[in-house]
Parts: structure tokens; sequence; C-alpha cells
């Protein structure tokens, strides 16, 4: 007994003396730096301006012949893809802030920091500003100098730190989430709900987003999500977009919003939220399936939702695995199988064909006709890229991924035997 307390107070020794002593250890974590901008300089003018190179990739976007891949913070990059062996630079559209877009008839939506932009794209290399919508987006308090704080840009650091210090912050930031994303790919949001991708809605007007999308569209609404909470804007005049509700989804950090029928699936870090859409200015929650933390895409097609679950630095676990979910009860959705995977991100599926972006393991494509065999039915994969986020084109026999070193087309008439089609690369 006495041993025991000797023991006892030896280690209480030991750590007040770690304490004294300034205990460090090394680690890698994300680091993030807060933005801070005034009014003046979060509403600046949009505009086409000349093309110019990929250098950090955000969403992914289809309309019509085009292709729109957003520059993180920056604008919008947009490409001629009537070729996708071939596609042209054509320009690009300044927006300041911007991180996700959704397109219907002729009209962008688009986030510029704490404000929603409705740009008129009648004449694509003439964008004109229709309106813009201010203070619609969450801002995260103010400096000294009462500037606002925007946004978060991060970095993954190795250095020694105090025992105990809370480094990294930032958490909480729906900007800072999806920076966060891009700068850990190298680590181990109109869309809509078809089988071709997160983009449609049965609707001809509207564009094609990718799994990771913030933005989609439902008939004649706009719904928005940012880290907690999810937006709706009634858009039947597509140039005059009216905000109707702002639900709290969830207290963790929500990642992704996918309609399919008269529903949205949204992702987050602790599970699957399932919203109704019969009152389109107010949507309903009706369930919800759990998962253990992690950041959580979800794609659906027929009666099954696919959710990637992906662990690191900034999803709080170490689960990477993709998740077949029943929902042929919308009202109680039910694990089918979980399938191991690497570090999964976003996911698209035409035809029973399950395309994964499985983060630096690359592009993954899988028969996805069998529940409990996906895993092991692998038919083609490409490790040569390190992938964030595809589409399948709903239009042709193309697949679209995005990832850290730039942008792949695929032709996928076999899926079996994919063919890489072009390329456009981040330049550095």
């Amino acid at each position: 007994m006495k041993k025991s307390i000797l023991l006892f107070f030896a280690l209480i020794g030991l750590f007040t003396s770690c304490t004294k002593d300034k205990c460090t250890t090394r680690m890698t974590y994300v680091k993030y730096e807060p933005v801070y901008k005034t009014l003046d300089e979060i509403r600046q003018p949009i505009g086409m301006e000349a093309a110019r190179a990929l250098k950090n990739p955000g969403k992914i976007y289809l309309y019509h012949s085009y292709l729109l891949v957003n520059e993180q913070l920056e604008g919008i990059h947009v490409f001629d893809n009537s070729n996708p062996s071939n596609p042209l630079n054509v320009g690009f559209i300044k927006i300041n802030g911007n991180l996700d877009m959704a397109v219907k008839g002729n009209m962008l939506y688009a986030d510029s920091y704490i404000d929603l932009l409705s740009i008129d794209l009648s004449i694509p290399m003439q964008p004109v500003l229709a309106d813009r919508d201010e203070n619609v987006f969450p801002n995260y308090g103010t400096d000294e100098n009462g500037r606002l704080c925007v946004a978060y840009t991060s970095k993954e650091v190795t250095e020694d730190v105090v025992c105990g210090e809370n480094i990294g912050g930032g958490w909480g930031n729906p900007m800072m989430q999806e920076d966060m994303v891009f700068a850990t790919m190298s680590q181990g949001g109109a869309t809509g709900g078809n089988n071709s991708g997160s983009g449609r809605s049965g609707d001809a007007t509207a564009g094609v987003g990718g799994s990771m999308a913030r933005f989609t569209l439902n008939g004649d609404y706009l719904y928005t999500v940012d880290n907690s909470n999810l937006h709706a804007f009634d858009i039947s005049n597509l140039s005059n977009p009216i905000q109707k509700s702002n639900v709290n989804v969830s207290w963790t950090n929500i990642e992704t919003v996918f309609p399919y029928n008269n529903y949205l699936f949204i992702g987050g870090n602790a599970g699957m939220f399932i919203y109704d859409l019969s009152n389109p200015e107010s949507p309903t929650q009706i369930s919800e399936f759990q998962h253990a933390n992690a950041c959580d895409p979800v794609f659906v097609s027929g009666n099954r939702a696919y959710v990637t679950l992906r662990g690191g630095t900034m999803c709080e676990n170490f689960t990477n695995q993709l998740d077949v979910i029943d929902i042929s009860n919308i009202f109680n959705p039910t694990l089918v199988k979980s399938h191991p995977m690497t570090n999964p991100h976003g996911l698209s599926i035409k035809n029973n064909i399950l395309y994964l972006c499985d983060g630096n393991a690359g592009l993954k494509v899988f028969d996805a006709s069998n529940d409990f065999e996906i895993g092991n039915n692998l038919l083609a994969s490409d490790n040569s890229i390190a992938t964030f986020d595809a589409i399948a084109s709903p239009y042709r026999d193309v697949l679209l991924v995005i990832g850290k070193d730039g942008l792949v087309q695929y032709n996928i008439a076999n899926p079996s035997s994919i063919v890489k089609l072009s390329t456009i690369p981040v330049v550095r």
C-alpha cells in the first residue's frame, strides 16, 4: 500500500516537472488562419477576365457544353467542354470569396463570402450581376478594426507544440471546412437527383454538380448549407432569390447536400440527415442515419444512399469506408453493408457503376449492382492522381474527376476499361 502511494506521488511529481519544463511534442496538424475583410473588400465587382491556370481548384459543375471549376475564394474558371478530349479554357469569372455554385436556366448562383450572387449567363462570356442578396451567409466575428472574419485558409504543418496546447483553431467555420478538405487531400455542394450525378432533379434547365456540393436545386428552390444550417431560397423569379427559411440541421460540421425526388440528403460529421420538401419553403427533418464522427458526402440512387466516411486530421476520426444505406423506408434508413476504403471522398453513380474518389489512392470504379459485394467488385482504377470529387455526365459516357493536381476526364463507355481523355493540370 505504501509503495502504491509513493508511486502515485512520484507520478504527480513527474507530470508537474514536465509542466514546469514546458514539455513539447512534435506534431503534424492543419493550421488555420482567419481571413478578415471589410464590406468594401467583400463586395467587389464581378466580371469576366482572361483565362488563367488552375491553382487551388474547388467544386466542379456541368452547364450545357460548359465546365465550371471553382478557384477557391477567387471565382470560377470557364471551359468550353464541347470536346472532352480537348477542353478549352475560355475565361475566368471573378467572384470574390466564391466556393460553391449552381445554375438554373441562364442564372448562376454563387456565394461571395457572406452574400449570395445571381449572375446572368445569357451570354456566357459576358456575365452580368443581376442581384446581390447581402448577409445571407454567416460571418465569424470581427477583428479590432471592425473587419469581418469571412473565411479561413489552411495548411498542413509539422512543428513542436507545447503539451496539451490547443492547436489549429478555426473549427466550426463552413468556409474553412471547404478549404481544409482540399488542403488535406494529400493525407492517408445546382445539384439534383438522378443516377447521373448530384445535380438534376429531372430539370433540364439545371446544371449538374458533384457530390461535395453545398448548393443544390429542387424545382423553383435553391438550397444551401453552411456548417450547421440549411437555407431555402425561392428562385421562381430567377434573377431575384428570396430567402424563405433558415433551418438548424446539426451542431456538428455539415459537409454536403444532395436532392433526390422530394427530399434532401444532408451529409455531416455525425450522420446523414433526411429532409422532406413537401413544403419547399420550410424543409422538415424526417429521419437521420447516425455514424461515428467522420467526413460524410452522400450520393443517392434508387432506394439506396451511398455514404463515404473518411478520417484524418479534419474529420476527427480514422474511419474510412463506404456505407450502403437502405432508404426504401425513408423514415427509417438502415445500414445494408460497409465496405472498407482508403480515404474516400466524393462519388458518383451511373447505370449501377460506382465511381469513387479514394483520396491519394486515386479513382476506383466498382460494380454496385450487389450491395454486399461492392468492395470485392473493383472494375478499374487509376492511382496516378489524388481525387476529391467526380461527376458521371448524364449527357455522354464521360466521367469528370477533380483533385489537388487538377481535373481529369475519362471515357467510361466500358467501365472495366476507362480511358483518360484529357487533363487540366494545376499550375503551382
